[in-house]
């Protein structure tokens, strides 16, 4: 039995961020759509971590897949990463296994690509001035994605330690071209954004509601389990909310099941979802005014659409190694 396997660095050869927020079209389309299958993820945590386990079926490439994902926020001390991952797809008409492929990056990039998409879809397009909430794993992809789809001046850099702020903005300074990186020296700084990305493992909210002004547009990407929540219960209720999975989006992002619990939101909330306003079956954006809010979970129709396209040029290519097991 063969199966290719692809490192890192075999899948950050194939494709860019632009190609990714293109597949995350393909990807919410056809999850509202239910061309893709894609149960709600397995979580089992202990008290250093969480595993997470994603299965999906793709029946337009002829694959299985599953992805096993940790996230254990004690490995920045250790110098590990904090989040690390596994995908293995296999042939939906045979089962057996076509590819094993790392999925941290593609994890990385998939989250930063559906962060992406949203603010192409929702923020206010003439948006200017951003801030990226968080340092860690996915700040370099929700960066990235940012400057795919806005024509941002100046993006300010938060981090609970200021030196990680400012060591991120040496160090991904020269590829964001005219566009400045400033490390936040107040959060006051917030009422000047018109994009606020938040990729954080806080359990609290970081920031307050009053700090955002109207027009603004949020992307929520850290919290993943009811118990955490990066944005205020005040800012939700306020904005208008998009989820990229309604139905592991009010079972697990605590940003939304905290307000429902506490009778802040109705019992029969429903926020729409980015493939139904791809497919306009419900409204983006409707006044410059307008807060809004893109709650992401993940969920495995992303990781299956790229990994489908990542398997394909791998193939074209003859990257990775192709093992007999």
């Amino acid at each position: 039995m063969k199966i290719r396997l692809l490192s890192q660095s075999d899948v950050r050869r194939t494709i860019t961020m632009g190609q990714a927020i293109e597949l995350m079209k393909e990807s919410f389309t056809a999850l509202t759509l239910g061309t893709i299958q894609a149960p709600v993820r397995t979580n089992i945590s202990t008290a250093a971590g969480t595993m997470l386990y994603k299965p999906a079926l793709m029946p337009a490439s002829k694959t299985f897949a599953m992805k096993a994902v940790s996230v254990f926020p004690g490995n920045a001390k250790r110098e590990l990463p904090v989040t690390t991952g596994l995908m293995l797809v296999n042939d939906s008409e045979t089962g057996l296994p076509l590819a094993l492929m790392d999925a941290e990056y593609l994890t990385a990039l998939r989250t930063g690509a559906a962060a992406g998409l949203a603010t192409q879809l929702l923020a206010n397009p003439e948006t200017k001035v951003a801030a990226l909430i968080g340092t860690g794993g996915q700040a370099v992809c929700q960066l990235q994605a940012m400057l795919e789809v806005l024509p941002l001046e100046t993006i300010h850099v938060f981090s609970r330690s200021p030196a990680n702020a400012e060591s991120f903005c040496r160090e991904h300074g020269e590829s964001v071209g005219e566009c400045r990186l400033v490390p936040a020296s107040s959060r006051n700084i917030l009422s000047e954004c018109g994009l606020i990305v938040t990729a954080t493992s806080s359990r609290a909210p970081v920031f307050t509601d009053d700090e955002i002004e109207t027009g603004a547009h949020i992307n929520g990407i850290g919290s993943f389990r009811p118990e955490m929540s990066e944005v205020p219960s005040e800012t939700v209720c306020r904005a208008t909310v998009f989820v990229d999975h309604r139905e592991a989006a009010l079972r697990e992002a605590g940003d939304i099941v905290g307000p429902m619990t506490r009778g802040r939101l109705p019992a029969d909330y429903s926020p729409a979802e980015l493939g139904e306003v791809l497919l306009s079956k419900r409204a983006g954006r409707t006044s410059r005014e307008q807060i809004t809010f893109f709650k992401s979970v993940g969920n495995a129709a992303q990781d299956i659409v790229c990994a489908a396209e990542i398997l394909a040029i791998a193939e074209r290519e003859s990257l990775g190694q192709v093992v007999d097991l």
